[in-house]
């Protein structure tokens, strides 16, 4: 014969933070208004402890609580919302209340991640060390004015070539074939 069980609000007392999750805890509140002993009988085994809380509520807890625990609070309360118009007339299972969950759930962005481009140390001080040798041997071959204007820029640009790992020697002879008439 069944033995027919009403569980009582009472069950529901909140428990220790350290021993349940409150938000396990709200849903069981939650459901247990919208759909009455019909949440809760589905768990329900008879067997109450000292306290006269029913082990299958406290077992179906935990159980909640590790399947939502990926969740934010903010997230179970939308799917919360959500659950009257996706089960008018039955409380969902916990799989049917997590797809709820993961349909509320924040969308990811996808961030494309470009590759940084880097250069070695030993590259960049080889680089910076022919580059220095390259302008001190022409400014001991060519005593001149020092640049002015579109010069200027031409060595300027040459240079961040240089520091950025190109070559700034065929930079600089772009450039002089770019302006002609503006030596570098």
């Amino acid at each position: 014969m069944l033995k027919l069980i009403s569980p009582s609000l009472e069950q529901f007392k909140p428990q220790p933070a350290e021993t349940s999750n409150d938000t396990a805890n709200n849903v069981f509140k939650v459901f247990h208004g919208f759909y009455g002993n019909l949440f809760l009988s589905k768990f329900v085994n008879g067997q109450m402890d000292a306290e006269g809380v029913d082990q299958g509520v406290v077992s179906a807890r935990g159980i909640w609580s590790y399947g939502l625990r990926d969740f934010d609070l903010s997230t179970v309360k939308t799917a919360l919302a959500r659950t009257m118009d996706a089960h008018p007339e039955y409380p969902p299972t916990l799989p049917q209340f997590v797809a709820l969950c993961k349909a509320c759930a924040p969308r990811q962005v996808y961030q494309h991640q470009a590759p940084a481009i880097s250069m070695s140390a030993e590259l960049r001080a080889e680089r910076s060390k022919a580059a220095r040798e390259l302008a001190l041997k022409n400014s001991l071959a060519e005593k001149q004015d020092p640049p002015v204007g579109l010069q200027v820029l031409k060595l300027l640009i040459a240079e961040a070539v240089g520091l950025a790992g190109g070559d700034e020697a065929r930079e600089l002879m772009r450039l002089d074939r770019a302006y002609p008439g503006v030596p570098a």
